[in-house]
């Protein structure tokens, strides 16, 4: 069978029309299969995974410690503070800031300011509980029903965008790092703010709790996941591209402990020259102690950074393994399924 045309005459001719989803939803989305489909296919998975933050409500009760419950800074702020902004569509990176200065944020999607939208699909539950509700001759309830997450997630997400783009400025800054559509001007985000203001989207009942907060620092988030599911090697976010900076990263406390071991072998030194020291028990015993240490101390730092970077390599490779068997067994059954008799 020879290959087919993967792509009409027509695709890019401007009378090709596109229906009112597709316009707003991104061209492809990933599946937790690691396939891509078309958003319009699943619309509720879709929204489920581009707006709700379970990552940081599971560790909700202890976000303080990574940011502060107050709404975000705006963006004039933000550049002022020297922070670079990076476009991010991970939701769970979201005004989350990283060394050096680097802020995430999410940029607002299209489909979140078309009211038609909400009306369909972010007031509305096409899931098994709704489903069995209507057959029972119940009204849904976006308040009650499975749509209640990704509802106040939404509400959540444009509150953060109502604190960010304050003053005229800040829609410059984010129409400049495609945060905001460029067609939305300064008096339509006004008619849109006012809106979301009088109809009580900044309750705090009425967002997910996550939003409560504004920026929260990666480092901190690291270690909060590290501590809640007992595991030092794992993290919120693996910031690390490649096993390079890893060890610079755990290497570089260790040569600041080094160069301050020598300086104070250096100084027990002198103190060993002079004959007030030099005759001290005490004050020998721990020089001996201090001697062993350093002697040890950067030996077993060096050997634990070298542990870490082996059992990531290691945990890397079994991970990648297994989910190379199961992508192509996937795809082989997919070949079997649209194999044309």
């Amino acid at each position: 069978m020879s290959p087919g045309l993967p792509f009409s005459k027509e695709t890019f001719n401007s009378s090709h029309e596109l229906d009112p989803a597709s316009r707003l939803l991104p061209a492809s989305s990933l599946t937790s299969q690691h396939l891509l489909i078309r958003p319009t296919e699943d619309i509720q998975s879709f929204l489920k995974k581009d707006l709700c933050v379970d990552r940081l409500n599971h560790i909700h009760q202890y976000l303080w410690l990574a940011g502060r419950p107050m709404p975000p800074k705006p963006l004039n702020f933000q550049i002022a503070t020297s922070r670079d902004i990076v476009a991010d569509h991970r939701i769970d990176m979201h005004l989350v800031w990283e060394h050096p200065q680097r802020l995430h944020l999410k940029p607002l999607p299209r489909y979140i300011l078309d009211a038609e939208f909400w009306a369909a699909n972010l007031m509305t539950c096409e899931g098994p509980c709704c489903t069995q509700a209507r057959r029972n001759h119940i009204s849904p309830d976006p308040v009650t029903t499975c749509t209640k997450d990704i509802y106040k997630c939404a509400l959540g997400f444009l509150y953060s965008y109502i604190s960010l783009v304050r003053f005229e400025c800040d829609l410059a800054i984010a129409h400049e790092h495609h945060l905001v559509p460029k067609d939305v001007t300064w008096e339509k985000w006004l008619r849109f703010v006012h809106q979301l203001l009088d109809k009580g989207a900044t309750n705090p009942s009425n967002v997910n709790l996550r939003y409560l907060y504004g920026e929260l620092r990666l480092s901190q988030l690291n270690k909060i996941y590290a501590f809640r599911y007992a595991s030092p090697l794992r993290g919120y976010q693996f910031t690390y591209q490649t096993y390079g900076e890893l060890f610079r990263d755990y290497l570089g406390p260790l040569t600041a402990g080094t160069i301050y071991i020598a300086l104070v072998l250096t100084a027990m030194q002198v103190g060993l020259a002079t004959s007030h020291l030099g005759e001290n028990a005490s004050f020998q015993n721990a020089s001996w102690g201090f001697t062993i240490f350093a002697i040890l101390g950067p030996l077993i730092g060096v050997l634990l950074a070298g542990i870490v970077g082996v059992f990531q390599f290691c945990t890397n490779l079994v991970v990648t393994k297994r989910l190379t068997q199961r992508q192509f067994a996937l795809y082989e059954d997919q070949k079997v399924q649209n194999q044309v008799p």
